[in-house]
Order: C-alpha cells, then sequence, then structure tokens
C-alpha cells in the first residue's frame, strides 16, 4: 500500500496552502479597517489601520483559520483511506470519495462567502482540494 498517489498529494498540498494562509492571517496585519479618532459635532475622522484576525474579528477570528485546516484535513484523510479500501467494497471506496468532494464543495462555500475578507487567501488551498477529489476518483 502507498500513500503517495496523486490524490493524497494535491490534498496535503491542500493542507498546507491553509496552514500557510492561517498562519499569515493570524501573524501579519493583512485585514484593513478603519478606526475613528474624533466625533464631535459634524466632524468625525476616521483613519484606516490593517489588522490581524483576532484583532479584527477578536475570538470568531479562530473558526476562519481553524474551519479551512480541518477541511484539508479531511480531505487528505478520505484520499488515503480510499486507496487504502481500493481492494474491498466498492461502496466503502465510494464513501469515502463523496466525503472528499462533500469537503471540497463546502471549501469552495466558505471561499466564495468570505471572497471580500479572507477567502482570497484560502483560493489556493480551494482549488488543491477540488484537484484532489478529481484525481481521487
Amino acid at each position: 500500500m502507498t500513500l503517495l498517489h496523486k490524490s493524497t498529494i494535491l490534498a496535503g498540498f491542500s493542507h498546507i496552502a491553509a496552514m500557510l494562509a492561517g498562519l499569515l492571517l493570524l501573524f501579519f496585519p493583512v485585514i484593513s479597517d478603519f478606526e475613528q479618532i474624533t466625533d464631535s459635532g459634524n466632524f468625525t475622522q476616521q483613519f484606516q489601520t490593517n489588522k490581524t484576525i483576532f484583532e479584527a474579528l477578536g475570538p470568531q477570528g479562530l473558526f476562519v483559520i481553524i474551519l479551512p485546516w480541518v477541511l484539508s484535513g479531511v480531505c487528505i484523510f478520505s484520499s488515503i483511506m480510499a486507496k487504502a479500501a481500493n481492494n474491498n467494497h466498492k461502496t466503502l471506496i465510494l464513501r469515502w470519495k463523496s466525503y472528499s468532494w462533500a469537503v471540497s464543495i463546502i471549501f469552495i462555500v466558505f471561499i466564495l462567502i468570505s471572497i471580500s475578507s479572507v477567502g482570497t487567501f484560502y483560493i489556493p488551498s480551494g482549488l488543491f482540494a477540488i484537484a484532489s477529489s478529481f484525481y481521487n476518483r
């Protein structure tokens, strides 16, 4: 049994890309935000700042970082299990392959919903997950 099939390698690239994007969002201030300096009468002064994901979203930022890591991890696991179950029943293989497709669809929905903020950072990971699903056929 070999674990280095094309689908497993692409799922690994998806996981690495998701981890790099999460670490980028965690440690580097890449999210734009506006802060208000004064608010007196008819005059309001604001300036644009860049924040990390925790500064911008608070504790909810952890969900944005962990969800792609979990999705790409499930993609790797389903790819490995589909190849490991290659000699067993066809229904077992189909079940693991359907997990890979479901993860890819959830990943793309996550990217499309959050495309204006953090979704652009996870586009490479989503594309690798889709490619892994295609090779996992």
